[in-house]
């Protein structure tokens, strides 16, 4: 019986540990892609980053962000494909939770966009339904020519 606690404590803490390197890797791509706001204080500069809040291990992995007053869903795809990327998987998928709250999963391939279109796309939109926002991270199974 003692055994058993002992697993659990290990595999707590091996989620714990995961959790913290998700936090950190998706706060790191948000200030590397610019998906921040900047306040000049006395004291310094704040940079104030969206907030990751529940982190659910998997399969599949997903987490939800509190959007920043100001940004769009869009916006976070970027960052999400960096996070997705570095935990192994081939694509996000944005689902709306209540309010600023959005659920990040991550998909072991990439999802065709749905039927309201890609948001990263250029030009005229539509209106856009409540539906998830999907895109592929760009750089699984991609070839790349550096000529």
């Amino acid at each position: 019986m003692r055994r058993r606690g002992t697993e659990e404590r290990r595999l707590e803490a091996i989620a714990r540990a995961f959790e913290a390197d998700l936090r950190q890797e998706f706060r790191a791509a948000c200030e590397h892609l610019g998906v921040r706001t900047k306040t000049h204080v006395p004291a310094g500069v704040t940079i104030r980053t969206p907030r990751v809040g529940t982190v659910h291990p998997g399969p599949p992995t997903r987490f939800s962000v509190e959007l920043m007053p100001g940004f769009v869903p869009a916006d976070l795809l970027p960052p999400a494909r960096r996070v997705a990327q570095a935990v192994g998987g081939g694509g996000v998928r944005l689902e709306p939770l209540a309010g600023r709250w959005l659920q990040v999963v991550v998909l072991d391939g990439p999802d065709p966009p749905a039927d309201h279109g890609d948001p990263l796309r250029r030009g005229p939109r539509r209106v856009l339904r409540r539906g998830p926002v999907a895109a592929p991270c760009p750089t699984r199974g991609a070839v790349h020519s550096f000529r």
